[in-house]
């Protein structure tokens, strides 16, 4: 499991590096804020058209062989990043690295095929962990390669460092990396309108299906709070990037401090759909906190931003603003409990619908729903902000999830909770 720790940590390093300084490089290019929403989706719509199909191959050719490429072709994305000369050149280099992108899906696929059904969440878990660690870690690095401000904001050495990160993740998958799948499990090689078919057949499976409509709920609303976030601490705080930085670094550490210490435990315990709805819950409970009082200061609270002037504000200033909204900290608190309970719940409940040669299909499918939540999630987000006000997307979220919880429980409550066996052919 540290193989597929490591493996994952330097990946979501590498994805969240470039974060920071993309949208100012494209404007720079004169693509405008609309084609910087449009290089930012096209990860997004890479990763939905090319996950369940990197998902189908590692069930065929192992999931070892697989991932070697996807890191491949990340590190030949991100110098396209470095050396882009224009918004399009940005936007395809982007493409290719949403086209890469199996790596989580197929990673869950490894950890499903080296677990039992009784741990595996508990592994699910110790994933999330390094994928959360590496959020915090990319965004951060990126931030302090990328530029000391607007005006010279670069993605020359965040790009090279996220090339170099690939590379890395190669040779461990090349040196280090045992294969999860032998041979006599996987899946024979068929022509791509089997593959098609296969694909049909497995969405057309009711729980697979019921899991793919859960999966989109799930991470539409989670991807509008996302997005919006910055905004949202901008409109109703006046808080800047610094603030918005040290924001992440406290949810990324609550994630994957529950995820590596406390979901195995609860999951083997209750069972993932309890996990999984208690996830639901507290994170909607979490955004009607920060909806509702994240904005109300602590008694004799004193802005940090009088420490000096916004955009060189000492992390001491930045903490103080942080420690003087004690609602805002503990709706984040809450928000992040709930992601770390439902993310590698949910994955562990997926891969017990699928038997091991079809479990790359399965999550595979699984991560394109989410990643189709994650592109329509930006555009709604937007709308509500722009339109209704800068709550709004935070209630939005909180209906999106609504449906996403009574779904859950309809569909996968009692005795369907789980696969009673799991079926290992």
């Amino acid at each position: 499991m540290f193989i597929i720790f490591a493996l994952v940590l330097l990946g979501a390093m590498g994805f969240s590096i470039v974060l920071p300084s993309i949208m100012f490089v494209a404007e720079d290019f004169g693509g405008g804020a609309a084609m910087a929403g449009w290089i930012v989706a096209s990860y997004a719509i890479g990763q939905l058209i090319a996950t369940p199909i990197w998902g189908r191959l590692s069930d065929r050719y192992g999931r070892r062989l697989i991932l070697a490429v996807c890191s491949a072709f990340s590190m030949i994305a991100f110098l396209g990043l470095a050396f882009a000369y224009d918004a399009l050149t940005l936007f395809l280099s982007r493409l290719v690295g949403g086209l890469a992108g199996g790596l989580f899906s197929v990673s869950q696929a490894w950890v499903a095929d080296s677990t039992t059904p009784k741990n595996r969440a508990r592994g699910m878990g110790i994933m999330g962990a390094g994928i959360s660690l590496g959020f915090i870690l990319g965004p951060f690095v990126g931030g302090m390669l990328g530029g000391g401000s607007v005006d010279t904001a670069s993605l020359l050495r965040p790009g090279l460092l996220g090339a170099a990160l690939a590379g890395v993740l190669l040779v461990v998958i090349l040196l280090f990396m045992r294969e999860s799948l032998p041979p006599e499990k996987r899946m024979a090689a068929q022509p791509f309108s089997s593959d098609l078919r296969q694909w049909g057949e497995v969405s057309r499976r009711p729980e697979v299906s019921r899991l793919l409509v859960v999966g989109l709920l799930w991470m539409t609303a989670a991807g509008m709070f996302e997005v919006m976030m910055p905004l949202w601490v901008g409109d109703q705080l006046g808080w800047g990037p610094r603030h918005v930085g040290a924001q992440f670094l406290y949810l990324g550490l609550l994630v994957a401090l529950v995820q590596g210490f406390l979901v195995g435990r609860v999951s083997g315990r209750f069972g993932e759909v309890p996990v999984v709805a208690a996830g639901i819950i507290l994170y909607a409970a979490g955004l009607m906190v920060l909806a509702n009082l994240g904005t109300v200061p602590a008694s004799g609270y004193i802005s940090g931003a009088a420490q000096g002037e916004a955009g060189t504000l000492p992390m001491s200033a930045v903490l103080a603003d942080l420690f003087g909204h004690p609602w805002l900290l503990l709706g984040l608190g809450v928000l992040a409990g709930g992601n770390a309970l439902l993310v590698p719940s949910i994955s562990s409940l997926v891969s017990k619908y699928a038997s091991v040669s079809e479990r790359g299909t399965v999550l595979g499918l699984f991560q394109s729903s989410q990643w189709g939540g994650r592109t329509i999630a930006p555009p709604i987000g937007g709308f509500l902000f722009q339109e209704q006000g800068a709550n709004a997307p935070l209630y939005g979220s909180v209906l999106v999830l609504f449906p996403c919880l009574l779904g859950l429980l309809l569909w996968f409550g009692g005795s369907r909770a789980q696969p009673r066996k799991e079926v290992e052919t």
